[in-house]
């Protein structure tokens, strides 16, 4: 937990974040809205927090489920436990009363977590002015600005990942015909990703709109659906919920398909926008095939066949199964789901007006076997041969160890080289620092974007380390032929195994 959990929580809480939300996860058997270890033990004697926590929706209600009591039971059982509010459960307003008579929670229990929560509707000036966030000219006025269109515009640019280029058929000339084809390529809800609830999802562009609006008249866009988001009516009803109807289409795979073909014949390159819809992922949207589905795939194949140049235009929340696409599609850039302005976004990378480059924050497997896939997981006894399969050790029969997309990975569409790295020195005293150094440069024709990544690992050390450990990168913009020299700092947190367990 400390070392591989608690880093951003604890940094939060250090950098003074005013509240705290406990999740619905069970750590040791015990739900953490009960978890007195990590409210009360880690989070304010250890972090010293002292903001207010709250209920994940149901949260305490839920605890019932797991078997800890009735509603009175599991609501005394979060208070003491070190949760101040609750959200939907109604626990706490319905029993507290009887608990307190009864015992079995005392007032200055009631009363810290109502003091904990007053503190904060103070800071925040709700008892001056209860409707200080309440201004609808203020939203009316600030919300979907041209300004912060702008910044949302950059943004889905900035985080969209270039997966593969072969032959640099990236990026696409402005002056030749284009085919847009695919069941997410003239969508509007399916932009913002799942959870954004607040979204007005009849703004965003579609994707055949954004590449218009990009590449000028010059460029003829053409539009076949070609397939609908999945062969199966009752999976894409579930995959897509809350107003996000992707419009399913009653006409037959096949004559789908031989629409799209159709259109792909007159185009000089194919954009296939394809992957899944917003709310095929995020909370409780899993899959147990996380590839593209069959009816996409089937489509992506027949317009490989065409022989004219295909970008797979990616849309996805979640790490996916892309070997077939990988090996096939000459160029894939995985766009996730970039909001309101993704569709311009998309346009600006495909185009070249933007240089991708975005990076994994996540491991792209080969295959579901390979989960869970992570890039700092912990050497075995006997690690995996880097000649190919050898019985005994950490490998599989029939597949390669190594992800398809690892951690941290993303093209350009320009050509980085970087220089050995240097120290300042090859040992260093608790309290020392020790700097890495690296020039990278920009052998490429175009400026770009690079993020230059620092992985440690622990050699020798009196517990087993991971093999690699991400501990700092800076992002930096290069012209064609510039260099430019990072250096990171390496202290002994960078290396430190946090509150060792005894055993």
């Amino acid at each position: 937990m400390y070392n591989d959990y608690f880093y951003p929580y604890k940094a939060a809480v250090e950098a003074g974040v005013g509240s705290v939300m406990a999740s619905f996860n069970v750590v040791d058997g015990v739900p953490a809205h009960g978890n007195k270890w990590l409210l009360t033990e880690v989070l304010r004697d250890q972090w010293k927090f002292n903001g207010f926590t709250v209920a994940d929706y149901g949260g305490v209600s839920e605890m019932v489920n797991h078997g800890l009591g009735d509603i009175k039971s599991v609501s005394e059982l979060a208070l003491k436990a070190g949760l101040d509010m609750d959200m939907v459960s109604e626990g706490f307003i319905s029993s507290f009363k009887q608990s307190v008579a009864e015992g079995k929670v005392s007032m200055a229990q009631v009363d810290n977590a109502c003091r904990r929560i007053l503190e904060a509707k103070y800071k925040l000036g709700l008892f001056a002015d209860p409707y200080k966030y309440c201004n609808a000219s203020r939203a009316k006025k600030e919300i979907y600005t041209k300004e912060n269109r702008a910044i949302a515009r950059q943004t889905a640019a900035e985080s969209f990942v270039l997966l593969k280029n072969e032959g640099n058929m990236l990026p696409l000339a402005k002056k030749q015909t284009i085919a847009v084809i695919g069941p997410l390529a003239n969508t509007r809800s399916n932009m913002p990703g799942t959870w954004s609830v607040a979204a007005k999802l009849d703004n965003p562009a579609t994707v055949v709109e954004g590449l218009q609006a990009v590449a000028g008249k010059n460029t003829t866009i053409l539009y076949a659906k070609g397939s609908n988001l999945t062969s199966d009516p009752v999976l894409e009803k579930h995959s897509t919920m809350f107003n996000r109807e992707l419009h399913r289409d009653a006409t037959s795979e096949e004559a789908l398909r031989a629409e799209a073909l159709a259109i792909a014949a007159k185009a000089d390159v194919i954009v296939a926008a394809m992957g899944e819809a917003s709310e095929m992922s995020g909370e409780s949207s899993s899959r147990t095939d996380i590839g593209i589905p069959d009816v996409q795939q089937r489509l992506l194949k027949e317009l490989l066949k065409t022989g004219k140049p295909v970008v797979l235009v990616l849309f996805t929340g979640r790490p996916m199964t892309l070997v077939w696409e990988d090996e096939n599609v000459p160029a894939i850039l995985n766009v996730w789901f970039g909001g309101s302005e993704a569709a311009y976004a998309i346009g600006d990378v495909l185009f070249g007006n933007v240089n991708p480059g975005g990076k994994l924050p996540s491991t792209f497997p080969r295959s579901v076997g390979q989960i869970p896939l992570y890039y700092n997981h912990y050497s075995t006894g006997r690690p995996a041969s880097d000649n190919g399969f050898e019985k005994f050790r950490s490998n599989y029969l029939d597949e390669k160890n190594a992800p398809l997309y690892p951690f941290g990975y993303g093209l350009s569409y320009t050509q980085f080289s970087y220089s050995p790295i240097t120290l300042n020195a090859t040992t260093m005293n608790s309290t020392g620092t020790i700097t890495a150094s690296v020039t990278v440069t920009n052998t490429g024709k175009t400026g770009g974007v690079e993020v230059v990544q620092l992985y440690l690992r622990d050699l020798v050390g009196t517990i087993s380390r991971p093999v690699k450990e991400l501990k700092g990168f800076e992002k930096i913009q290069l012209k064609a032929g510039e260099s430019k020299t990072v250096t990171f700092t390496i202290t002994a947190n960078s290396g430190y195994i946090d509150h060792p367990i005894p055993f």
